[in-house]
């Protein structure tokens, strides 16, 4: 930041292309291309402030277009069918089994959101089947996806999958944010639009992002320090997240831990049938947040618990998980 202060220049304190700063584009172009398999180039990655207020606005852009409905998966973060109603947009739900989004149930949608390397919050990945079936799906709709590209960069067991954008880039816009990578406080992100949806934001009213925070990290970028940085935090998170399942398995070991070996948090599903509110407003009252996967409007027998480590000191962990489940232990069973 003090770098790009120091020497940004009369041209660059102006409004700027409201596509975002050429430097960053580029860089981040590059980088995704190589590190994600995105067919990107800077005349098509948009800067954002982050996921959300870029799929707010592709949402509008497919609403001008003529856009009625956009499909999301269930469960997914409830705030993403929010923003496409904002967006005069019909939201309908797609369920998500263990192969991903059930691209069959997409019927006559006219775009879907999802999360194919690690769907929130369950954690599956999208199986290759359902890639292609995807990908022929939009073909034939004339529809789009927008990949909102979660947690990709922390898989812990294996190299990630591939971006999804990279098998259809004309269909599907690819999203990405610092917030996972870096801290939400940025404020930016960016999205690889196929061409007519960059250009369509091109004049979108609200875009436009900090120019200084931009130039400050397309130097970041561009001097291998987002690269090394990654490299760092998987070790960190990956330890943290071993550190949890051990400590799941001694604490809990009914429990099963759902999804893959990735992102900054692990989802578990109870043995027994603890009353989920009753189980939350315990643990609230021991100091422990925890979301449940009530919380995305999915209810079974079994609460799936989802927990977060990304803010836990490893040493911290142990004693965290211990605490939970003897929270667990004195909650009331649901009401069958």
């Amino acid at each position: 930041m003090r770098e790009a202060v120091g020497e940004i220049n009369t041209e660059e304190l102006g409004y700027g292309d409201p596509l975002g700063v050429p430097a960053l584009r580029g860089v981040l172009a590059d980088h995704l291309g190589r590190t994600r398999g995105v067919v990107a180039t800077p005349g098509t990655t948009v800067i954002t402030h982050g996921y959300r207020h870029g799929l707010g606005l592709i949402c509008h852009a497919l609403k001008a277009r003529g856009a009625r409905t956009v499909a999301v998966e269930h469960p997914s973060n409830p705030e993403q069918a929010a923003i496409a109603e904002r967006a005069g947009l019909t939201a309908v739900r797609v369920p998500v089994d263990e192969l991903g989004l059930r691209v069959s149930d997409l019927t006559d949608a006219d775009a879907v959101v999802l999360t194919p390397a690690h769907q929130h919050p369950t954690g599956v990945v999208l199986a290759p089947s359902r890639r292609a079936a995807l990908v022929t799906w939009l073909r034939d709709r004339h529809a789009l996806a927008v990949e909102d590209d979660y947690d990709a960069e922390y898989r812990y067991d294996r190299p990630a999958v591939g971006a999804l954008q990279g098998l259809d880039p004309a269909h599907v816009a690819y999203c990405g944010t610092t917030s996972k990578v870096l801290a939400p406080a940025l404020r930016l992100g960016w999205l690889v639009a196929p061409p007519w949806l960059a250009a369509a934001l091109r004049t979108a009213p609200d875009l436009g992002s900090p120019r200084v925070e931009q130039l400050a990290l397309a130097r970041f970028v561009e001097r291998g320090h987002l690269d090394r940085h990654l490299r760092r935090m998987r070790l960190s998170y990956r330890r943290r997240r071993d550190a949890m399942v051990s400590a799941l398995a001694r604490a809990l070991p009914g429990a099963e831990i759902e999804g893959i070996a990735a992102g900054l948090h692990v989802s578990v599903t109870l043995a027994a049938g603890v009353d989920p509110t009753a189980l939350r407003r315990a643990a609230r009252s021991r100091g422990i947040a925890l979301d449940t996967l009530a919380d995305y409007d999915m209810v079974s027998d079994r609460p799936t618990l989802i927990l977060g480590y990304s803010q836990m000191a490893e040493s911290r962990i142990t004693a965290g998980i211990t605490e939970l489940a003897a929270t667990i232990q004195g909650c009331p069973q649901a009401p069958s």
